[in-house]
């Protein structure tokens, strides 16, 4: 990837529905550079794909939890397997230091936590804290190029 390729990334940070004619514009290259180069970090998996930004909050989520997960020995890939079938999760992380696991997970109200956090003490071989977040400070989906 060289500068143009994060150039372009970046024009699509910025608003992923950005007509490539804009962006060819903006950077002195052909549409078909820009559909080319495109096409290259999808197939590299780089861009993995467009997705719309939803707004949580506004779409009733308002709670916010972090589970920090600790597995005990040889049970890691089954806890991460049941893990992911939880529609509520929208992030697992694998983890150094003292849990394995980190998620974050998206309620509507107390009572579809309660019966999350329920389901999640009943599975085996591992241990669950939880923590209800207070304030997004920052809730970014943009990294610098």
């Amino acid at each position: 990837m060289d500068d143009l390729d994060k150039k372009i990334l970046g024009e699509l940070q910025k608003d992923a529905r950005v007509p490539f004619r804009k962006i060819s514009e903006l950077h002195g290259i052909s549409i078909g550079t820009v559909h080319n180069r495109l096409k290259k970090l999808k197939d590299d998996g780089i861009l993995r794909g467009f997705v719309p930004i939803l707004d949580t909050q506004r779409l009733g989520y308002t709670i916010i939890a972090l589970v920090y997960i600790k597995v005990e020995g040889g049970h890691l890939q089954e806890i991460e397997a049941q893990l992911g079938e939880f529609a509520e999760i929208n992030v697992i992380f694998k983890t150094s230091g003292i849990y394995d696991l980190v998620l974050i997970a998206r309620f509507q109200n107390m009572i579809d936590f309660s019966s999350f956090n329920n389901k999640v003490s009943k599975l085996l071989n591992m241990k669950a804290e939880t923590n209800i977040v207070l304030d997004t400070l920052k809730d970014e989906y943009f990294i610098k190029l």
